[in-house]
């Protein structure tokens, strides 16, 4: 059959909703993708609205005049479930589910014929190198590789404490949005990565427990550190001091829940803190609270609590993206296990060879002789 398309995210949903969630680790992007475009449809989600998620509701008309969000999936000859899908939105790179090269070649003829203006492509790495040539050969672009990642999945808690920096994580206030937003803007510019508004973005992920900083204790000041030295013994109670101040280091943004999966799509930590395993001990507590199901009022202690709101406990694994330049051993002292690997591929217009310059012959020879001899002067 091939590909079938629709900008009627329902009717996608029924076709490759139970696809898309049988591999959910693997096809976490595409479902977070159709979950934002479900939120900016209904309305209950400025942020994803905002982000340039433009849906419609079977039989009506969409109500922004620019290109819309489309949905496909690969139907296969013999009339099986799909094997694969698709979420194009103009403004962002073309998504892609399915592990046959021939899937990706073919939806390339299949926008071609539509109309549509494809950037850039993020699929498994076969898929989206048949993606690309095919594509570049019918709308004359260039291939540029921008990035190629690893797909890593932890379906349990267990095994993941290890030594690491003394610190505790914290859930995002409203009073680190500034902090919050400075932060994304840098990783969006060190990841070269498109970003909105990250003023907005940052409150979006206050609202709902989506950002979780590390944090450690501040260093004593000189003074209060050389009192602790004096032989006076009440110089060396720290009670006196108070609680000890801590201050952010890292931190790690989650994607909501969808399918029973939630991603970490962030980790960021400042170049002055970094190389002492901030973001390491970050990624491992906030994994394990999010399997833990570590959500206001269920007991859970301290700071962990209200990582995602009321919504972790809906989460059974925790999926992560990384470049592919990481050992794989990274994620295997995490407690990770590998499942795939995707390529993020980005198209630009064809520059050619550079013009040859214009043949100007050879240049005049200026003349040559004796040098004229000097008049003696007298004395």
């Amino acid at each position: 059959m091939g590909w079938r398309t629709t900008f009627d995210l329902d009717e996608f949903a029924a076709a490759a909703g139970g696809y898309l969630r049988s591999r959910a680790a693997e096809n976490t992007l595409l479902l977070s993708a159709a979950q934002a475009a479900q939120a900016a449809r209904d309305g209950q989600d400025g942020q994803a609205g905002r982000a340039g998620w433009r849906t419609r509701v079977a039989g009506q008309r969409a109500e922004s005049t620019g290109p819309e969000v489309l949905f496909g999936w690969w139907e296969p000859p013999d009339g099986g479930e799909p094997r694969g899908a698709f979420v194009h939105d103009p403004a962002a790179p073309l998504l892609i589910a399915g592990k046959a090269p021939e899937m990706g070649a073919a939806l390339a003829g299949t926008l071609a014929k539509l109309g549509r203006q494809v950037f850039g492509v993020d699929a498994p790495t076969e898929v989206a190198d048949a993606f690309a040539a095919a594509w570049s050969q019918r709308a004359g672009t260039t291939v540029r590789a921008h990035k190629n990642c690893r797909v890593y999945r932890l379906g349990a808690p267990q095994g993941m404490e290890m030594a690491g920096p003394a610190g505790r994580l914290r859930c995002a206030r409203a009073e680190d949005r500034a902090l919050l937003a400075d932060w994304l803007t840098a990783f969006a510019a060190e990841a070269n990565e498109r970003l909105g508004s990250a003023s907005d973005l940052a409150a979006d992920l206050i609202s709902r427990g989506g950002a979780v900083f590390w944090e450690v204790p501040q260093r004593p000041s000189r003074i209060r550190d050389a009192a602790y030295h004096l032989p006076i013994p009440l110089h060396r109670d720290p009670a006196q001091f108070g609680d000890p101040v801590y201050q952010p280091v890292a931190l790690v943004t989650l994607t909501r829940p969808v399918a029973g999966t939630v991603r970490i799509s962030m980790v960021y930590t400042p170049p002055e803190r970094r190389h002492h395993g901030y973001a390491t001990a970050l990624t491992v507590a906030v994994s394990h609270a999010v399997l833990a199901g570590t959500g206001p009022g269920n007991g859970a202690s301290g700071h962990a609590r209200g990582v995602l709101g009321g919504a972790s406990g809906l989460v059974n694994e925790v999926v992560m993206i990384t470049d592919k330049n990481r050992s794989d051993r990274w994620g295997g002292r995490l407690g990770y296990q590998l499942v795939g690997e995707r390529a993020v591929l980005r198209f630009g217009p064809v520059t050619g060879p550079m013009p040859r310059a214009h043949t100007t012959g050879a240049m005049p020879r200026l003349p040559t002789g004796p040098l004229p001899r000097l008049p003696r002067l007298r004395r």
